[in-house]
């Protein structure tokens, strides 16, 4: 689970934080956090792709 990471679901994006008040160890975290969601994000982008890959082959 995500300590810093907040979703606004009715605008779909990430709430910014104010990292003035973060210690050293708690932004290392966030910096942790963040590169664990853009590996999950990329994931997901090389799934979609390979999907639309596969329907391009049905649909040729």
């Amino acid at each position: 689970m995500n300590q810093f990471i907040e979703y606004e679901e009715n605008k779909k994006t990430i709430k910014t934080l104010n990292l003035d008040d973060f210690s050293v160890e708690e932004l290392n975290l966030y910096k942790s956090e963040l590169k664990d969601e853009v590996k999950r994000v990329e994931l997901e982008i090389y799934k979609k792709k390979n999907l639309m890959s596969e329907a391009e082959k049905f649909f040729s």
